[in-house]
């Protein structure tokens, strides 16, 4: 009963958002790139729904499989406007849900890695959404010849040191703040060189494994 209600609510929750900032986009209330960031943040909590429901147990996989056939589809015949690119130019959605997957695949197959698989999705849900919301208040001041801004790239750094303290904090990690440091500012560099929405991927598998890696070798 507790697995079936587990998806019945991720769904909802998921369904629900892409729905009312899909409505709000239409009406003109918020604009198109504000609406594929608030979804990039908010379907991101959806995590903390499916480690109360289904822990390690495969249904951690199953759920994000789903929606990366759903993001598929919906990139193809843009299903969800709320959560699309109108040019079609960056895979964002797909290796999202994709990054949820992999990583939920990890834990299933080797349940100690739970803990990074968190970090790595909660900083990307969290950092990679807001950080186009603060860059844009500075677009002057970009870096070298990406698009990225430095105050986005800030908001990348910040956000991983607080998500890998509060998760280092909750899981009892061994992490001292010189490694959370290192592990802050490997992730601006995860998410900087990133084409298509490739940092969907790079920055919660990138940063999920190093931080395992950190965290229990040295």
């Amino acid at each position: 009963m507790n697995i079936f209600l587990g998806y019945i609510l991720t769904y909802s929750y998921i369904f629900l958002v892409l729905f009312i900032l899909g409505i709000l986009k239409t009406k003109g209330i918020i604009k198109s790139k504000t609406s594929r960031k608030l979804v990039h943040i908010l379907v991101g909590a959806s995590w903390f729904i499916m480690n109360y429901f289904f822990k390690t147990s495969i249904h951690i996989i199953i759920l994000p499989l789903t929606i990366v056939v759903f993001n598929f589809l919906s990139y193809r015949f843009n299903i969800m406007s709320s959560m699309e690119e109108e040019e079609k130019e960056s895979l964002g959605t797909i290796f999202y849900a994709l990054s949820f997957t992999i990583l939920a695949t990890i834990s299933y197959f080797y349940p100690l890695f739970y803990p990074y698989y968190g970090i790595g999705i909660i900083t990307m849900c969290l950092g990679d959404g807001l950080a186009p919301f603060i860059g844009h208040k500075f677009n002057k001041y970009k870096i070298g010849k990406t698009k990225k801004t430095y105050a986005g790239s800030l908001v990348i750094f910040l956000s991983a040191f607080l998500i890998i303290t509060l998760f280092k904090i909750y899981y009892n990690l061994n992490l001292n703040i010189i490694k959370i440091l290192i592990l802050s500012i490997i992730s601006i560099f995860l998410e900087l060189f990133s084409k298509r929405g490739s940092d969907n991927l790079t920055l919660p598998i990138g940063l999920a494994l190093l931080t395992y890696v950190l965290e229990s070798w040295f």
